[in-house]
C-alpha cells in the first residue's frame, strides 16, 4: 500500500479519563460521518473494551430488526462496511497494523490505537512515538490534573520536535466538564498550561450518562457505538461534534 495511514490516540496515564469511549465516537465519526476508512487499534489489554464492545453490539443488532434495519441502510448510504477493530497489545501494534493493512485492498485514512493508562506498560512508550497526533483529555480534578500534566509535560519533552517520532503536534482538552463547576478553574489551569506551551483546544466534552449506554440499553437512540453514527443531538450537545471538527482541521481531513 503505498499511501500511509494518520496515526492518532487518545491518550492519558491516569485512568477513568473517558479515552476509549472518545476513540469509538471518534473512530465512528470519521467513518459513519465523513465515510473514512479507519482502523481501531485496542491495546489497552487485557480488558480490549473496544473489542468487547463490538461483540456485544453485534449480538444486540442479530436480537433487533430495527438495528438491522439501520446497518442496512447505512451500508446503502456509505457503500462502506462498519470499521473494523483488531485485538493487540502495545508491544505487537505496530507489527498487528502493518500485517492487516497490507491485507486490504484499499488504504487507510485514519488508524485510532486505544492504549493502556499506564505509561510504564511494555510498548507503550514505543508505540506513542509512531503517533502522527496525540489528543490527551482533561479533567478538572487536581489528582487528575497533575497525573495529566505530568503525562503531558513528558510527551512534550520526550518526543515533540524529536526527529525520532512521528508526532507532529499535541493538544491537550477538557473532557467529562460540569458545567456546574466555577469556570474560573478552568481558566486557570489554561492559563497554567499556556505558560508551558501546550496546545489546548476550545470545543469542551461535557459530562454525561449518556456516553456509557450501548445499543442493548436504549430503545432506539444511539450514543456510544463502534456499529453506528452517534445521534446527532447527543453529538452536538456533548460538545463531541465540536471536538472531531477540530481534531479534523489539526489532521488535515
Amino acid at each position: 500500500m503505498d499511501k500511509k495511514p494518520i496515526s492518532i490516540s487518545f491518550a492519558n496515564q491516569k485512568g477513568g479519563i473517558g479515552k476509549s469511549t472518545l476513540t469509538i465516537l471518534a473512530a465512528s465519526w470519521l467513518r459513519y460521518v465523513r465515510g473514512l476508512n479507519v482502523l481501531v487499534v485496542d491495546c489497552d489489554f487485557p480488558q480490549n473494551s473496544i473489542v468487547e464492545l463490538r461483540e456485544r453490539e453485534k449480538k444486540a443488532v442479530m436480537k433487533n430488526d430495527a438495528y438491522k434495519l439501520m446497518l442496512q441502510r447505512q451500508f446503502e448510504r456509505l457503500q462502506k462496511k462498519a470499521y473494523p477493530v483488531i485485538r493487540s497489545t502495545p508491544e505487537n501494534a505496530e507489527n498487528d497494523v502493518q500485517v492487516f493493512l497490507t491485507s486490504e485492498s484499499e488504504p487507510y485514512d485514519v488508524v485510532l490505537y486505544d492504549l493502556p493508562g499506564t505509561m510504564g506498560t511494555k510498548g507503550v512508550i514505543y508505540t506513542i512515538s509512531l503517533l502522527n497526533y496525540l489528543f490527551i483529555p482533561m479533567r478538572a480534578d487536581r489528582l487528575v490534573m497533575q497525573s495529566t500534566l505530568n503525562f503531558a509535560q513528558t510527551v512534550y519533552d520526550k518526543f515533540v520536535g524529536n526527529p525520532a517520532t512521528n508526532i507532529q503536534e499535541v493538544f491537550l482538552f477538557w473532557n467529562m466538564e460540569d458545567r456546574r463547576e466555577k469556570t474560573n478553574i478552568y481558566d486557570l489551569y489554561e492559563r497554567m498550561l499556556g505558560t508551558l506551551d501546550m496546545k489546548v483546544y476550545t470545543s469542551r466534552i461535557q459530562m454525561r450518562s449518556k456516553f456509557s449506554r450501548e445499543l442493548a440499553d436504549t430503545d432506539g437512540t444511539v450514543y456510544r457505538s463502534t456499529l453506528f453514527r452517534s445521534d446527532g443531538t447527543f453529538l452536538r450537545e456533548s460538545g463531541m461534534a465540536a471536538l472531531m471538527d477540530e481534531i479534523c482541521t489539526t489532521i488535515g481531513i
